[in-house]
């Protein structure tokens, strides 16, 4: 095993199969559908799908994990070199990792062929031997933990004692309960799910707080730098030390979650060692794993295809287009709303829906980072007003974001003069600024107990 650089993956390395066919009958054997094959095809699965994802998005995948001596390793074989994977696979004892569906429109059964993989004391001889080198050549360490025997504790404690030897980040997608052997991690990824497996998350629901609340125990426990929770339809949430993200979903169309977090773990792994911070690789990730959902079983996310996304859905405006803009929505009831939106929350999202129905298009005015400075303090904000912007444009019910970098939204309003001016609960009818240039002003109930304030507070 030698390696130049790139992105390290290290995990359970899995073959995905598919069988796909018509249904016309149910067997008379027993009650089932009887599937007419029509075409079959695999792809690579777990650690593997991390690693095709890192090359597709244009990143140099070296990827490490156990295979078995039978058709799928030679296939795994086959396919990582074909899509220009660096990859050391060492040979074990069990059979490869092999998971079939069998499709007829949607998924009618799956059969996993797996035992607990196990490194023999020549594999583990042969990792040990060339894991230094490895992880002093490569930019960054993702492990793909499915739980299947490759990430054991004792792998896992190699693993973070040469990253930190050579001062390299880790990043990890979780499947264990107990998360003492991620301890000192730079991230880690967990759906809503594995989140609710550990004993600090037992019992979460889809909820800002409570989500908030179960990565901050878990991220100080276990001194993990970083927790992005993903959170099916309520996008990601990120818990870090100075503060929390909170990104909307986006997404084409959901077809398929297979392999979603193979896609976020590598598109996080990508961008930070291009250098993005987690904040900036966050809403790379979020993209791209709403792209990947949108395609039929496990799939990669191409670079090229991501920025198609990430562009089409930018929805921010300048001061300057504000003109242009009315004009291209003439005839149509506007409505405006301004704030901070550091932290997006449940009461913002709330706020945002209820301004949305109120008319055709909803343009939100954004205080700039330096306004914010002024009114809040020199610690704030938390996020950028790029992030903050990003974060909006993924709302379906918002149409355009504009920055503005006075106090108050008074030019914007004039400029642009909607028909209906919303604000929060907070606010009486004579405090409004602006209220003069619109023709109606309506004030939205806050959300109780639901602030940034409270988010940012342990």
């Amino acid at each position: 095993m030698n390696s130049t650089s790139g992105i390290l993956i290290i995990g359970d390395v899995m073959l995905d199969q598919y069988v796909s066919g018509s249904v016309s009958r149910i067997s008379p054997e027993a009650p089932v559908p009887v599937v007419k094959v029509e075409k079959e095809w695999s792809t690579l699965g777990g650690a593997a799908n991390v690693a095709a994802n890192v090359a597709s998005l244009g990143g140099q995948a070296v990827l490490v994990g156990l295979v078995g001596d039978d058709a799928s390793s030679a296939s795994i074989h086959e396919k990582c070199a074909g899509q220009g994977i660096e990859y050391h696979l060492v040979k074990s004892a069990q059979p490869t990792i092999t998971k079939t569906r069998i499709v007829s429109g949607q998924q009618i059964v799956r059969v996993d062929r797996e035992e607990e993989l196990v490194w023999s004391p020549d594999a583990k001889a042969q990792l040990e031997s060339s894991l230094n080198s490895l992880v002093k050549a490569c930019d960054i360490i993702l492990l793909s933990d499915y739980a299947k025997g490759t990430l054991s504790d004792e792998v896992l404690k190699l693993i973070f004692n040469a990253a930190k030897d050579n001062g390299k980040r880790v990043l990890v997608d979780p499947k264990r309960e107990d998360w003492s052997a991620y301890k000192g991690a730079f991230l880690v990824t967990p759906n809503l799910l594995e989140l609710g497996m550990t004993q600090d998350g037992r019992g979460i629901s889809n909820d800002d707080n409570q989500v908030v609340n179960a990565c901050n125990s878990l991220r100080t426990k276990f001194e993990i730098q970083n927790i992005v929770a993903t959170r099916s339809s309520y996008g990601m949430t990120v818990v870090a030390e100075k503060g929390v993200l909170n990104i909307p979903t986006r997404a084409l169309e959901v077809f398929d979650v297979s392999g979603a977090g193979d896609t976020v773990l590598a598109a996080f792994g990508v961008s930070l060692a291009q250098g993005k911070t987690v904040s900036e690789s966050a809403f790379v990730a979020n993209a791209a794993a709403g792209v990947v959902v949108s395609k039929r079983g496990t799939a990669v996310v191409h670079q090229t295809e991501l920025e198609k996304f990430i562009k089409s859905n930018a929805k921010s405006i300048s001061k300057n287009e504000l003109g242009d803009f009315k004009n291209s929505v003439f005839g149509k009831k506007i409505v405006f709303t301004n704030g901070c939106f550091d932290v997006l929350h449940q009461g913002h999202r709330k706020l945002l829906k209820e301004a949305k129905a109120l008319g055709d298009i909803l343009v939100v005015g954004l205080n700039s980072d330096t306004s914010i400075s002024r009114l809040k303090g020199a610690e704030r904000p938390i996020n950028s007003v790029a992030q903050r912007i990003d974060v909006l444009s993924a709302l379906p019910d918002v149409d355009a974001v504009v920055v503005f970098e006075e106090d108050t939204p008074l030019e914007l309003l004039q400029e642009l003069k909607p028909n209906v001016l919303v604000k929060g609960g907070d606010y009486q009818l004579k405090e409004v600024v602006g209220k003069d240039e619109v023709d109606e002003v309506v004030i939205i109930p806050l959300v109780e107990g639901v602030s940034t304030t409270n988010l940012l507070t342990p």
